[in-house]
């Protein structure tokens, strides 16, 4: 639930029009819309897939295209010629950033930003929107699954407020591209927590799924032999 969060998805969504406008995008709302069908389309591939390719399959593979594409958007941020500042006080610092690395027109790399943004929510949308709520329904036992389930949602929402109370503050310390690479670190550390601590729960019941942590054997990541059977 917190890598869920810490994906900057709503960061990314609730800013979309600014990021855009930001990015030189006469209208942004257009690109916003587009952005919520892909959502769309992409949360209803994940209803068709997840049974088929295996929940750590789909966390594995979309850490890795929302870590590149956090990672893309933020090097668009870093090379394109950002607008004139408004205001005197700017003036020096956008100076010397532009005397470094702003140096090619935001409309011959629009394309970049808007490609990344959109496999970026793609891959949340297929795997990291659906799929830890999925979990969390399958993995707590029985007698935890209340308070659980409660604790999973609480520390889901609280990051979420957390994330996008601070996207604006990141942004005006570290620009757009520090915080988009920063989220994007956070993008692979979720892979490598999947990679080494999240069970494949495709095909097993519950009580599969609660032997899988008492065992601690590498089963754990695999999918049931009777699953595959089927």
């Amino acid at each position: 639930m917190l890598f869920q969060q810490l994906s900057c998805i709503n960061g990314v969504i609730f800013n979309c029009a600014s990021i855009f406008k930001a990015a030189g995008f006469t209208n942004a709302k257009k690109v916003t819309i587009i952005i919520g069908v892909v959502q769309c389309f992409g949360t209803g591939v994940a209803c068709l897939v997840v049974d088929r390719a295996g929940r750590r399959v789909l966390l594995l593979a979309a850490s890795v295209v929302m870590c590149l594409s956090l990672v893309a958007l933020g090097v668009y941020f870093e090379i394109y010629i950002p607008k004139q500042p408004s205001n005197q006080a700017e003036v020096g610092r956008d100076v010397f950033l532009t005397s470094i690395s702003h140096s090619v027109s935001a409309d011959k790399i629009s394309w970049l930003s808007v490609m990344s943004l959109i496999l970026f929510v793609i891959g949340f949308a297929i795997a990291w929107g659906p799929l830890p709520w999925l979990m969390v329904s399958e993995i707590f036992p029985t007698r935890a699954r209340g308070r659980a389930g409660a604790i999973s949602t609480f520390v889901n929402w609280f990051s979420s407020f957390i994330v996008t109370l601070t996207f604006e503050p990141l942004v005006q310390s570290i620009t757009f591209q520090g915080t988009y690479w920063m989220y994007g670190g956070f993008m692979f550390l979720s892979f490598v927590f999947v990679f080494f601590a999240v069970p494949e729960t495709k095909g097993k019941t519950l009580e599969e799924i609660e032997a899988l942590f008492q065992s601690g054997s590498s089963a754990r990541y695999k999918s049931a032999d009777r699953y595959d059977e089927k």
